[in-house]
C-alpha cells in the first residue's frame, strides 16, 4: 500500500502537460510577457530611432560608433522642417481627407451593415461574397484604371476625387466589420422596438447605434489610418504640393532636403503624432470593440 501511495505523485507528473506543468511553476506568464516585450520592442524600435535622430546634433547621424541615445540634442530639425517646408499645409490636407472620408464611410456601411445583418434577399451570400472579393483586390492593381476613371469625371488634382476613392476602396472591409458587430446584438431587440412602435430607422438609430457604437470607432479608426497613410493612389492622382497629403508631402520632402536625415526624421515624428494623439484619445473604445467583437464572436 505504501509502495503504491509513493509512485502516484511521480505518475501525476509523468502525466501532466508542459504547458499546465509551466503554469503550475509561474513560468508560463513570464514566457508570455517576454514574447510581448519582443514583440514590442520589434514595433517600437524603428520609430524610438527616427525620433532619437530627428534631436540629434548637426554631424552625430553618420557619426561613427553611432550612438542610440544621442548625447546632446538639438530642435533646430523641427524648427526647420515647419517653418521651411509646407508640412503645415499637408497636415491639414491629411486630417480633412482623413475626416471627411471616415464620415463618408460610416455612413455608408452603417445602413448597410444593417441590412446585410437583419434583412434576406435574394442574391445576399452572392453580393456578400463580391464585396469580399473586391476588399482582396490591391489597390496598386487598380491605380490605373481608378486614374482614367477619375479623369473622365474631371475629379484629378482634387481632394473631393481622392475622398470619393477611399471611401471606395475601404467600403468591403467596413461593411463585413460592420456587419460582425450587428450580427452579435440580439434580433429580440429589432422586435421589441418595432412593438413598441418604431420604425426600421428609429430602431437602427435609438436601439442599435448605441449597442454597435464600439464597432463604429473601431471602422473610424482603421479607415481614419489608412486615409493618413495611404501613398500610392494620393501620389498617382495629385500633382499640385498644395493639394499633396502628408505622406506624398514627406515624400517629396525628402527628395527636396536629400541626404537631411534629421529633417526627414523630424517630418515623420510631425506626421506620427496626429495618429498618436486619436489613438490616445479613443484607445478605450478601440479597446472594447475589439474585445466586444472577440467575446461575442
Amino acid at each position: 500500500m505504501s509502495t503504491e501511495d509513493s509512485r502516484l505523485p511521480s505518475v501525476n507528473l509523468r502525466t501532466r502537460s508542459p504547458i499546465s506543468y509551466l503554469r503550475s511553476l509561474g513560468m508560463l506568464d513570464w514566457l508570455v510577457y517576454l514574447v510581448y516585450a519582443g514583440a514590442l520592442m520589434f514595433f517600437l524600435f524603428p520609430v524610438l530611432w527616427v525620433a532619437l535622430m530627428s534631436i540629434r546634433p548637426e554631424g552625430a547621424v553618420l557619426s561613427y560608433p553611432v550612438r542610440f541615445i544621442p548625447t546632446e540634442i538639438t530642435f533646430e530639425p523641427y524648427r526647420e522642417v515647419l517653418t521651411g517646408s509646407d508640412i503645415v499645409k499637408w497636415l491639414t490636407n491629411s486630417i480633412k481627407i482623413s475626416v471627411l472620408q471616415v464620415v463618408g464611410v460610416v455612413l455608408v456601411t452603417v445602413p448597410s451593415a444593417y441590412a446585410f445583418s437583419r434583412f434576406d434577399f435574394r442574391g445576399k451570400k452572392a453580393t456578400l461574397f463580391g464585396v469580399l472579393l473586391f476588399q482582396m483586390i490591391s489597390p496598386v492593381v487598380i491605380v490605373i484604371p481608378m486614374y482614367n476613371l477619375m479623369a473622365d469625371l474631371n475629379l484629378l488634382n482634387t481632394h473631393i476625387g481622392i475622398i470619393f476613392l477611399y471611401i471606395g476602396l475601404q467600403l468591403p472591409f467596413s461593411i463585413w466589420l460592420m456587419k460582425s458587430y450587428f450580427d452579435t446584438v440580439p434580433e429580440d431587440l429589432d422586435r421589441a422596438a418595432r412593438v413598441d412602435g418604431c420604425s426600421r430607422f428609429q430602431t437602427l438609430y435609438h436601439v442599435l447605434l448605441p449597442a454597435v457604437l464600439p464597432g463604429i470607432a473601431v471602422v473610424a479608426i482603421f479607415n481614419f489610418v489608412f486615409s493618413w497613410t495611404e501613398f500610392v493612389m494620393a501620389f498617382t492622382l495629385l500633382n499640385d504640393s498644395e493639394l499633396y497629403t502628408i505622406a506624398v508631402g514627406i515624400f517629396s520632402f525628402q527628395g527636396q532636403h536629400g541626404a537631411n536625415w534629421r529633417a526627414i526624421a523630424a517630418a515623420s515624428m510631425v506626421a506620427i503624432l496626429p495618429l498618436l494623439i486619436m489613438f490616445v484619445v479613443l484607445q478605450r473604445y478601440f479597446v472594447q470593440g475589439l474585445t466586444e467583437g472577440a467575446v461575442k464572436g
